[in-house]
């Protein structure tokens, strides 16, 4: 068994995925979303420090030293936007969007920050980053890193400037276990057969105490667009 070891530099798409109060996508006309309007991603895992046992002797020399294992209790996330997407911000932080008065079918142009329904959504989100230094394979695909992050939750905006300067939109977020994702929707074909390169869902169905997921793969990501699509059942 061969170990695939890579260089990763950049970023080039996101996927949002709207999942259920129990983790599971939500198949829909405004279940997923792909941008790449995002700045950065921040990760930064946060771990229960371990319980530790100690005891003197009657000499007051140390007997017993011992020390628990840490416990990972979820991954923080800091999303950076650049591209102001209001689905892409409802789907992340569970607030309302704001639409016009066309006939026969409303635009979204905006969105409104709601004390009752910040921090209420949860979605899964996926990154696609750059390999570099290594070249294409037999059959001419692209290596790209692939991150999910099956289930996240408890999402709230951050600080904002409106200045003679560019905007961003930052939003924090967390992982959470207990993820329904699977294998993902029968759409995200994000790797490729490892005979055939014929484009497949990932092998292995997410734990539900995985917190993040990363592997190779040769698929290409997603073409990004302005505002959510459909997620088919």
């Amino acid at each position: 068994m061969a170990t695939r070891c890579v260089k990763l530099a950049r970023a080039s798409r996101m996927r949002l995925t709207r999942l259920d109060a129990c983790g599971t996508p939500v198949p829909g006309p405004t279940g997923t979303l792909v941008t790449d309007g995002f700045i950065n991603v921040d990760g930064a895992p946060n771990y229960l420090d371990p319980e530790e046992i100690t005891q003197l002797n009657a000499n007051g020399d140390l007997c017993i030293d011992d020390q628990g294992r840490p416990a990972l209790r979820w991954i923080d996330l800091t999303i950076v936007m650049c591209n102001i997407d209001p689905d892409a911000f409802s789907i992340i932080t569970g607030n309302p969007l704001v639409v016009d008065d066309a006939t026969p079918t409303t635009n979204t142009v905006g969105f409104r920050l709601n004390g009752e329904l910040t921090g209420t959504a949860s979605f899964a989100m996926e990154l696609w980053s750059g390999v570099n230094g290594v070249p294409c394979d037999a059959s001419g695909d692209k290596p790209y890193g692939y991150w999910l992050f099956p289930y996240v939750v408890q999402a709230r905006m951050g600080e904002w400037s409106i200045a003679n300067a560019a905007l961003t939109l930052t939003m924090t977020a967390r992982t959470s276990t207990g993820s329904g994702w699977g294998t993902g929707p029968n759409s995200y074909l994000v790797r490729g057969d490892a005979a055939t390169g014929t484009p497949e869902k990932i092998l292995t169905a997410i734990d539900d105490t995985d917190h993040l997921h990363f592997e190779t793969v040769t698929v290409p990501p997603p073409a990004a667009a302005c505002g959510a699509t459909a997620l088919a059942a």
